[in-house]
């Protein structure tokens, strides 16, 4: 399912007291069987919401404050102010002036912070190691007490604020609903640019943003419009008096959630298309249904019902019949409350060619099914089906990532009542025909607005922010009526009951006590690793057969003919598996460097009958010429658009092929895949599986003996002719010492990047202990002076990375302010001067970067998939003691600072083994080359 795409825009307070006081709340919060964490909503004196979460196993505390503004809440002639200050709000405060004295106070405890602002929701959240949350707490309170609005930091993200804009002006996402815009209702805030950019947020005459900004600020972000959600080990009375103490002082204006008054559309702008020009080969048609908001039927989900048929790719459906006739590749549907007043349903549809071609088709089968859908599916059955999903997904529920968890819950206070907010987004409880009835009736051309994106289309228009190029028309009374009009044929059906819900939950008695997965078979070249779980108490588990093939990627021929197979592998088992994965029941086959990866995982009652279908498929494969020619034409489009990815991902691709053979680059690739026949693909698919090296394992709410079940159904599908041998891993270049390796890869786009690379000397976990703590140490400082300070790009990071297991440090900027040598210049700096830095650091300060690195190591996985995923690592690693982390760990709290330090000396400043990366950007074509 996919919502329509309104912009979420992600950064990396002002005065006044309160009682500290609380009011008391008997709201009893209701919780997953599963979940044996406990809850405490409460509202505070000055009318903030709290949902308090104490889990006494949580490795790492966070916490979420939502205020109920965003975007649509800009002044009508400061666009994007409501960005700009929530970027502002990371600036220092009264309390903590210092610029970064919140990022690396976060950073140095092993934690992360960040934020976002969407179109009415304003979201900040930060997850540390457990121990740090009361201090950190106090941090980020002040956000919200005291905030300093520094003149010079105004000043300067400001420049932030216009490269985050610049580095998307050439990103379709953005483009395209910028293009959308311009359809709605000129009246309505959601047609506004926000972002903001030099333009929009700058001083003008007896106008200077930063009164703007507080003004703003005074306006909307009051306690009574305020949300937090603080997750940690200690009880809920000790985390109820820190987030009293904390944030009882946040002022209470009083102030009234802003709700847009003007609508989205005006009745007589509909039914309307709008025609988009897109930089890179996509076709695409979306068709948008204002609705009315949903926020009151969260117990219904009537969007979701719709959805769930709409978006539905199993056999008889709307996917299913256009993939038959070659003019999609994808379908997605679904629905999402603006505010309080609206909502949009959207379907979007990935077309061919030849989809384009038929668009009237296309979009009149689109309405047949949805009359197929007001005609025979509000059927009381339907909805218990989706129900039972639901009620199954929230018994059985697992924890997630505390940040993600906190920012959840937070932003659902905002919306829903204190009891249902932990499950608000699954809740599907009380079948109301007439309401689906009248939702589904919206679903009709006259309420439609139609995009279609194409670089085919003829525009009229250019819209400013962007440069986009769009037309807007309104549909014409006639094909509305052809529309509405058209019969129903035999091809499209509602789904039939779908038989991958699980009716089997129970618990497996362990029958080892093996400790982390274990060798069954005794196999060198088909292994079996199992471990059965008793810790998450699921019905779960996962399977994955790792299938390396000397072929796999030993060409760039291979390569695009490894990938094209792959997805004519899932074309042809989507009708069937599709059931089994919305009723929690997942499949993947995975490119990987290698070969691909086969896993199924979720409810573990059907794995074997769905792993059946899919060794059937594998083996004697069914590739249609009408599919090879829609699949190999969807990838020729992707690798042409690796042109126009971010210049920094494309710098970070073109590292990689430096040092880790083989590799070829999208203009290989492209090439070598352009004579590929259907024929040449079912030769690969002979010699792929001629020769391999299997791996499995097995993790979760499953025997041995079942494990070895489900082996004996891949080896009863494997070709009877293959070979089991090992296969050679991919070559890594060690870099010679004291060399640094220069490469320039020219990037199409005004901005230009740097990447220096320092690679390690060997594969020992002292080496990957080493420069992890390099990457825990560097990342704020880097972050902070090249880019608060700096200013040099929005995209800026140091961190620790590996290649084939070799690990190493990456320093990364892009911009859009200063050429590629002065980049480059500007990193050697800091570099040099880090190192005094580092010899000034506090030994204090210098165990708590330790500490915070070894407690990001040592946290404990929230799920049985996270430690299937885990699992799956180590053994790629060779690692089968199954503790790669911990022994990461252990070696991270031997290291002291002279050690780190003649370590720094040696491998950074001397650059023992280092390359660069740059694309000078097309801004200043004479701008000098990069030098060593």
């Amino acid at each position: 399912m996919m919502k329509r795409i309104f912009l979420v825009l992600v950064a990396f307070t002002l005065f006044g007291c309160a009682e500290l006081t609380t009011r008391q709340d008997t709201t009893q919060v209701i919780q997953s069987p599963n979940d044996d964490r406990e809850y405490r909503y409460l509202v505070l004196d000055n009318e903030m919401k709290v949902l308090l979460v104490s889990d006494a196993e949580a490795d790492k505390a966070a916490a979420a404050l939502s205020i109920g503004v965003g975007s649509t809440a800009n002044p009508e002639d400061r666009e994007g102010l409501a960005h700009f200050l929530e970027h502002m709000l990371f600036m220092g405060t009264e309390k903590y002036p210092g610029v970064d004295e919140y990022a690396a106070f976060i950073d140095r405890h092993g934690g992360s912070h960040n934020a976002f602002t969407a179109e009415n929701l304003t979201t900040y959240f930060f997850d540390i190691k457990h121990q740090e949350l009361e201090p950190a707490l106090d941090r980020f309170a002040q956000f919200f007490v005291a905030p300093l609005f520094s003149e010079k930091y105004v000043e300067r993200e400001k420049n932030a604020v216009q490269s985050e804009y610049q580095l998307k002006l050439k990103d379709d996402r953005r483009r395209i609903h910028a293009a959308q815009q311009k359809g709605l209702n000129p009246e309505s805030p959601y047609a506004k640019f926000s972002v903001g950019s030099l333009d929009t947020l700058s001083d003008r005459q007896d106008d200077k943003v930063r009164d703007d900004l507080i003004d703003f600020y005074n306006s909307h972000y009051s306690a009574n419009q305020m949300s937090l959600v603080v997750l940690g080990r200690e009880p809920l009375d000790q985390l109820q008096a820190w987030a009293v103490e904390k944030f009882a002082p946040v002022p209470n204006r009083h102030a009234s959630r802003f709700v847009p008054s003007a609508p989205l559309y005006r009745s007589d702008q509909l039914p309307l298309r709008v025609d988009v020009i897109p930089l890179k080969e996509i076709h695409r048609l979306e068709m948008e249904f204002p609705l009315p908001s949903t926020l009151e039927h969260y117990r219904v989900h009537p969007t979701r019902y719709l959805a769930h048929f709409i978006g539905h790719e199993g056999e008889g459906s709307l996917l299913s019949l256009l993939k038959k006739n070659g003019w999609a590749t994808k379908l997605s549907a679904g629905g999402s409350s603006l505010d309080v007043n609206e909502a949009l349903f959207q379907i979007n549809i990935e077309l061919t060619p030849d989809g384009l071609r038929q668009l009237e088709e296309v979009t009149t089968y689109t309405f047949q099914y949805i009359r197929l859908l007001q005609d025979e599916g509000i059927e009381a059955w339907r909805y218990d089906e989706q129900k039972r999903k639901s009620e199954l997904s929230f018994r059985f529920k697992e924890k997630i990532s505390p940040a993600y968890y906190a920012m959840s819950l937070s932003g659902n206070l905002q919306d829903y009542p204190p009891e249902d907010v932990l499950r608000v987004d699954g809740l599907m409880e009380d079948y109301d025909q007439k309401l689906l009835e009248q939702y589904v009736s919206k679903l009709v051309p006259e309420n439609m607005v139609m995009t279609v994106i194409s670089p085919l289309l003829k525009t009229d228009s250019v819209e400013s922010n962007y440069g986009v190029h769009y037309a807007l028309t309104q549909l014409d009374e006639e094909l509305v009526q052809r529309l509405h009009n058209s019969a129903t044929g035999d091809a499209l059906r509602l789904p039939v009951a779908n038989p991958f819900i699980p009716d089997q939950v129970a618990l497996k008695k362990p029958e080892s006590d093996q400790l982390v997965p274990y060798q069954v078979n005794g196999k060198a070249r088909f292994s079996l690793w199992h471990q059965q779980d008793e810790q998450y108490g699921v019905p779960k588990a996962g399977m994955a057969f790792t299938l390396k093939s000397p072929v796999a990627k030993d060409s760039a021929l291979h390569q695009v003919m490894k990938s094209l197979m792959v997805d004519m592998f899932k074309q042809q088992l989507n009708e069937f598996t599709y059931p089994a994965t919305i009723a929690g029941l997942n499949y993947s086959i995975t490119n990987i460097a290698q070969g691909m990866r086969i896993s199924v995982y979720g409810y573990d009652q059907k794995q074997a009958i769905l792993l059946e279908k899919i060794m059937q498929a594998l083996n004697t494969p069914e590739f249609r010429s009408e599919t090879f020619t829609v699949r190999k034409a969807n990838l020729q489009r992707k690798l042409k658009n690796k042109a126009l990815d971010r210049p920094y991902k494309q710098v970070l691709s073109a590292r990689k092929r430096l040092l880790v053979s083989p590799g070829w680059t999208p203009e290989e690739r492209l090439a070598a895949l352009e004579e590929v026949s259907l024929d040449d693909l079912l030769g690969y698919h002979r010699q792929f599986f001629s020769e391999l090296e299997v791996t499995a394992l097995s993790y979760g709410n499953r025997t041995e003996n079942e494990a070895l079940g489900l082996v004996h159904v891949v080896e009863q599908g494997l070709p009877q002719e293959v070979v089991l041998n090992r296969v050679a891993k991919p070559e890594l270049k060690l870099m010679e010492q004291n060399t640094t390796l220069l490469d320039n890869y020219e990037v199409a786009h005004p901005d230009s990047v740097v990447i220096k690379y320092y690679q390690g000397e060997n594969k020992s976990i002292e080496e990957h202990a080493k420069w992890r703590l390099l990457g825990q140490v560097m990342s704020s400082p880097f972050f902070t002076e090249l880019r608060t300070e700096q200013q040099l790009g929005y995209v800026v990071a140091a961190a620790y990375t590996e290649d084939e297991r070799m690990p190493g440090l990456v320093q990364l900027v892009q911009s859009s302010s200063v050429s590629a040598n002065e980049l480059e210049q500007r990193i050697r700096a800091f570099s040099l001067e880090f190192f005094s830095e580092l010899e000034a650091m506090e030994d204090h300060e210098f165990e708590r970067n330790k500490a915070g690195l070894i407690n990001e190591l040592m946290k404990k996985d929230d799920s049985y998939l996270k430690t299937f995923l885990r699992y799956l690592d180590n053994l790629e690693r060779e690692n089968l003691t199954f503790d790669f982390k911990k022994q990461l760990a252990e070696s991270v709290a031997g290291l002291d600072k002279p050690g780190l330090l003649d370590f720094y000396q040696a491998r950074m400043l001397q650059e023992s083994r280092t390359a660069i990366v740059y694309s000078k950007g097309e801004r200043d074509p004479a701008a000098p080359v990069v030098k060593n």
